[in-house]
């Protein structure tokens, strides 16, 4: 029983030792004595944990040796990593997969295309290739998220540490997986499930083996540079700022493309820079103010919208997840329970039957 992943996805969660003893219903000091390896939870009390922290029963029961050999991780901090974090993945991606085995459904990933040194011109072309894999050529992304997983790559959407956006994964057997920190502002996801696109892409070799620390650097250079072109492409920018070469950029202009083509002001910045609109110096003036204004946040932050579902009629337009499609799929289809849906996704039975009903009324289909 692996007790000693509490503390650490209570922390990925948010929560305080608390919050989450009193949703589990028990003290502060019980809880901290479970995660200090003092005390043993029951069965009962783990399963209340793991409902609380919406992560599966078996991440508690799940030996290193079991999961560890199960996916290749990569991310930008090593650190960020925890064996926690590991088996919680290994569950999600292997509850993914078991799903799509069930519908018939064949996960995707573009070609290797290794870059190793960082050559914008090459990064440029690649952008490209990505836009025509996921269907579009110049015209906005739209929902990011959704996009990539309308080809049939695997998106996680979990809280993270603040510090930490995202992280790739990736295995013969299963495939890639994206996980993403959706505590962040839905620009940064984004941006961050395409950043990690690029190294699936660009890097493959690298979930096998970690690089050497001085190709660091050039790696997470290709990897920014492919998920701005991805979002807002050369042609774009020099279209639509092109009456702004040499000048200030007005802040109307960059929350404007924000809206449309659901890339962050910075991101905007970074483009334009890249494509000889404004200078280096400039750019980093603008995205100086922008600091100074904002902080770390933008205004007019974008949004994805789910349903809800009040008496029998939708109250908003729902936006599901593909996993979650997938497995409401296989609860009409009868291939699996309810109970099992509840299992696979973390949530409560109430949350599937809404959740269920509001797909079931929409007529959503994945």
């Amino acid at each position: 029983m692996n007790v000693e992943y509490i503390s650490s996805l209570r922390e990925q969660r948010g929560l305080s030792q608390s919050e989450l003893g009193e949703s589990v219903g028990v003290t502060r000091q019980t809880l901290a004595g479970w995660e200090n390896g003092d005390r043993i939870p029951s069965v009962g009390q783990l399963t209340q944990i793991a409902k609380a922290l919406e992560v599966p029963l078996e991440v508690f029961f799940k030996s290193d040796s079991a999961t560890e050999p199960t996916l290749l991780f990569r991310a930008d901090d090593a650190r960020s990593l925890s064996k926690a974090l590991r088996s919680l993945v290994i569950q999600q991606a292997t509850y993914y997969s078991e799903i799509e085995r069930e519908l018939g459904e064949i996960a995707t990933l573009p070609q290797d295309s290794r870059l190793e040194v960082y050559e914008p011109i090459q990064v440029e072309r690649l952008s490209r290739e990505i836009r025509d894999f996921l269907g579009v050529e110049n015209a906005p992304l739209g929902d990011v998220i959704a996009r990539l997983e309308d080809r049939s790559l695997k998106i996680i959407l979990t809280p993270l540490p603040s510090a930490v956006s995202g992280f790739s994964a990736y295995t013969q057997s299963l495939g890639a997986v994206i996980v993403v920190n959706d505590s962040h502002p839905v620009e940064r996801q984004y941006f961050t499930a395409l950043h990690e696109l690029g190294h699936l892409i660009c890097h493959r070799a690298d979930y096998a083996s970690v690089p050497a620390a001085q190709s660091h650097g050039q790696r997470e250079k290709i990897a920014n540079h492919l998920a701005g072109a991805v979002l807002l492409p050369r042609e774009i920018v020099e279209r639509e700022l092109r009456p702004f070469r040499n000048r200030w950029i007005p802040e109307a202009q960059l929350l404007d493309l924000k809206l449309r083509f659901s890339v962050s002001m910075r991101t905007t910045l970074m483009r334009a820079e890249q494509t000889g609109i404004i200078s280096k110096t400039q750019c980093g003036q603008q995205l100086g103010m922008l600091k100074k204004k904002y902080g770390t946040s933008e205004p007019m932050q974008l949004q994805r919208q789910f349903s809800t579902v009040e008496n029998g009629e939708i109250a908003q337009y729902i936006v599901h997840g593909r996993l979650e499609r997938l497995v409401y799929q296989a609860v009409a289809l009868e291939h699996i329970t309810r109970s099992r849906a509840a299992e696979v996704l973390g949530k409560p039975m109430r949350d599937i039957r809404d959740r269920f009903a509001a797909w079931e009324a929409a007529g959503v289909s994945a």
